[in-house]
């Protein structure tokens, strides 16, 4: 039944003059460039619920018929059904869900995952940052696909803790005909630098700071050696 209405829902007319306003938008805004089409619900990053990869995201959308179709899955993504066990396990109610969808522009980056700006493990580490990473585009990580090299790094004593490496033989990247490949990867090799982890943690201090103390859950990106911020959100305690 969940499949149905997703197809269904993908299947819906949009109005003529609101996708031209998309795709107006698009060219405006962005350039017209590769798109990541991607969810923003009023169903996640809740106190107690993060809803961390439960809904759709559509990489590297390059057309206005493709950004037409990729916000129409976005949409129907509210019936994954990842996302509709969740929340019913979390008790929200499919009639309070509403989907907005949140267009990015792509980024083909050499490193990418998600940090949070303490210890996720022990709340009595504040000066701890927790990050994962990946070589390549980091969508697997946000979803959880995919082992992360995962890192800490303790701003108070600067030690670096591994607390795995990704094995990945292969990493993604954007296409140049839209969507992502996966190109082969050296193996063995770490994902992150030292220098690129106390890099990414000052960054992650100043985000936090930015938002008034709280502790911030961030996806970012490098290009080359750039750090890239793709989103910063209070940090939510996973239900157990």
């Amino acid at each position: 039944a969940l499949e149905a209405l997703r197809a269904e829902i993908v299947q819906w007319p949009v109005d003529p003059a609101t996708a031209a306003a998309w795709r107006a938008a698009w060219q405006s805004q962005l350039g017209g460039g590769g798109v990541f089409v991607r969810s923003s619900s009023n169903s996640e990053d809740l106190p107690g619920f993060s809803g961390a990869g439960l809904y759709t995201t559509v990489p590297n959308v390059k057309s206005g018929d493709a950004l037409e179709l990729a916000v129409k899955k976005v949409w129907a993504s509210v019936f994954n059904a990842e996302a509709w066990e969740a929340r019913g396990a979390a008790g929200f109610g499919a009639e309070s869900v509403l989907m907005g969808v949140f267009v990015q522009t792509a980024i083909d980056a050499t490193s990418a995952g998600v940090m949070i700006t303490r210890d996720p493990f022990d709340a009595g580490h504040p000066h701890v940052t927790y990050i994962s990473a990946k070589r390549g585009i980091g969508i697997r990580v946000v979803e959880g696909r995919r082992v992360a090299e995962q890192l800490m790094y303790s701003s108070w004593s600067k030690a670096i803790q591994v607390l795995s490496r990704s094995a990945e033989d292969s990493a993604l990247q954007l296409d140049k005909d839209g969507g992502v490949k996966e190109v082969p990867l050296e193996a063995g090799r770490g994902v992150l630098t030292d220098e690129l982890v106390v890099r990414l943690a000052n960054v992650g201090a100043a985000v936090k700071r930015g938002f008034g103390g709280v502790d911030q859950d961030i996806e970012w990106a490098t290009v080359g050696e750039r750090i890239v911020l793709l989103q910063a959100r209070p940090y939510v305690e996973r239900r157990r």
